[in-house]
């Protein structure tokens, strides 16, 4: 039985980090450092009448041959729109989103942290939103400078929509007119496109709109965290990572909507109807660019045609997607024990409502574990503790039956059923907990709720690994932690009052060897799953020690 315990054990591990090497994408690369300023200067962009703050977008001439002329050349500007929860700015040329700051959302904990921008693309081509006319005869200008009534700055109060209207016209008569709909007290908006064929001649595009995002900083997540484009197709939600992405021969395939997906944040396009995925390629280094399209449409003189995005910048919370429509939650990726991780995110949410703590709501959820799992743990340590008592009986028939293990083990089970015990039973609740582990872990990972969440003194993000300080040797930064090192102790305690008949030397030094290595696995471990891990061993000491006590008591009775 001790040798399947340890097999569990192992097997525990085993899974946990297969899960981390199979399932997780390749950490991500910090980029150069002048694209990092570059898209810093990009997400501070500056309306019109700032506009010297503003980068310097390079747009491309558009001469004759090209294709259509614009029929005037229309400022540069940035247009900022101001809600409860974020701070957008448009940008006219290309008539996309340049940069997107929550309000609600830092760049790091602390008295240092300023709003986040989840745009890292504010100084490559294209922008999220950015107008997409492919395989347009004749050719639209690859960057059209649209014009704009609208003010520098717009507020949107909750409960108000209000439009940002931008219009460009060719020399020839071609127009376009793309409306953004802010609504105050939500992430999505609408953007609304209508195309007018004024000239004489006809006028063949396919219209759609492109999506980008440069995965640095907080938008770059952890080595574990998914990174890339995720389009639902046909019902089926597709990820593509930046590796899949890099390589290249990424289909064609109908989409019902497409986002560029970080950990915490999403950028979604859902156009009004089935659109193919038309492009997705890598943009810098470190970034994605995703192209929408319906199919070709034929404009004779004077016809029109419209096409609507709705658009979701923002937390990836799930409730939040949920409402949104379109199976958007699913982005919330869970893993293969989503079904656990669900329930689990929402007690802690639940219980911070009354708490305001998620480092105590975990610990309450902790409780809560042991508890459902207490019939069985408890039955495993009587288990454990009769299998103690028939040791010697144990030892006895192993020496005799040395040569013949078949009978060895007939033996064996004969004993256990004279006794009533079932040899797997002092796994099973180890067993059992491994799906709840790793959905929780999953959980703490990719639950918006806890990032940034406090706990107690230096502990000041639970979805992090925790810090005491950083130490440097022989040119390494070696970072202390005491969470884990509490957790290796605890569980090496632990082992030492869990009963171990039967084992031999080399088992009884696997077993001492395994807090070494949990300690390891949990130094870059969020400090909330660090948290359960290191409580749930304290109890499981406290039943533990009322177990071997009660034990001892019926033991005396028996005397």
């Amino acid at each position: 039985m001790e040798k399947r315990m340890i097999l569990a054990i192992v097997l525990s591990i085993i899974i946990l980090l297969a899960y981390q090497r199979l399932f997780a994408p390749e950490p991500s690369k910090a980029p150069p450092p002048a694209q990092r300023q570059d898209a810093a200067k990009a997400g501070s962009g500056d309306n019109a009448a700032g506009a010297a703050g503003a980068p310097a977008l390079a747009v491309p001439p558009s001469p004759a041959s090209e294709g259509l002329i614009p029929g005037r050349e229309n400022p540069l500007r940035w247009i900022t729109v101001r809600t409860p929860l974020y701070i957008a700015t448009v940008t006219t040329a290309g008539g996309g989103i340049q940069s997107f700051t929550l309000s609600r959302y830092n760049d790091r904990t602390g008295p240092k942290g300023k709003p986040l921008d989840i745009i890292g693309s504010g100084s490559l081509r294209p922008l999220p939103l950015d107008l997409y006319l492919a395989e347009s005869q004749p050719a639209f200008p690859p960057q059209p400078v649209f014009a704009s009534n609208a003010p520098g700055e717009l507020s949107v109060a909750a409960g108000e929509k209000k439009t940002v209207s931008l219009s460009w016209e060719s020399a020839g008569g071609v127009h376009i007119i793309r409306e953004y709909t802010f609504t105050g007290g939500g992430y999505d908006f609408e953007v609304d496109q209508k195309v007018t064929n004024g000239t004489p001649g006809s006028l063949r595009f396919k219209p759609g709109i492109e999506l980008s995002q440069v995965f640095a900083g907080e938008l770059g997540g952890d080595s574990y965290s998914f990174l890339g484009a995720v389009a639902d197709s046909g019902g089926k939600i597709e990820q593509l990572d930046l590796k899949k992405i890099a390589k290249g021969g990424i289909d064609k395939v109908p989409v019902r909507w497409a986002a560029a997906d970080a950990k915490y944040f999403t950028l979604i396009a859902i156009p009004g109807k089935e659109w193919s995925l038309e492009q997705v390629s890598p943009l810098g280094t470190e970034g994605i660019r995703i192209a929408l399209s319906g199919s070709p449409v034929v404009l004779g003189p004077r016809e029109v045609v419209s096409f609507s995005v709705r658009t979701f910048m923002g937390p990836k919370e799930y409730n939040l997607l949920e409402a949104t429509g379109k199976g958007l939650e699913r982005l919330v990726d869970y893993g293969w024990f989503s079904i656990i991780a669900k329930p689990l995110v929402w007690v802690l949410t639940a219980s911070n409502r009354v708490t305001g703590n998620y480092g105590i709501d975990i610990i309450l959820l902790t409780i809560l574990i042991k508890i459902l799992f207490y019939p069985l743990t408890q039955k495993s340590m009587a288990s454990m503790k009769k299998m103690q008592e028939l040791s010697p009986i144990l030892n006895k028939i192993k020496e005799k039956y040395k040569d013949d293990k078949a009978r060895q083990q007939q033996e064996m089970m004969n004993l256990y059923k004279t006794y009533k015990i079932n040899p797997m039973s002092g796994c099973l609740p180890m067993l059992l907990q491994i799906p709840v582990f790793i959905a929780l872990y999953k959980g703490l990972l990719v639950a918006i709720e806890l990032r940034h969440a406090p706990f107690f003194l230096w502990i000041n993000d639970l979805s992090a690994p925790e810090l005491l300080w950083d130490i440097a040797v022989a040119g390494y930064t070696i970072p202390i932690r005491l969470l884990p090192l509490l957790m290796g102790v605890s569980m090496f305690f632990q082992q030492k009052l869990t009963p171990s008949a039967g084992m031999d030397p080399t088992q009884q030094k696997m077993m001492l060897f395994l807090p070494v290595i949990f300690t390891f696995m949990f130094w870059g471990f969020p400090t909330g799953l660090t948290i359960y891990w290191l409580v749930n061993n304290l109890l499981s000491i406290g039943q533990q020690l009322i177990q071997n006590r009660k034990a001892e008591a019926e033991k005396a009775a028996r005397a």
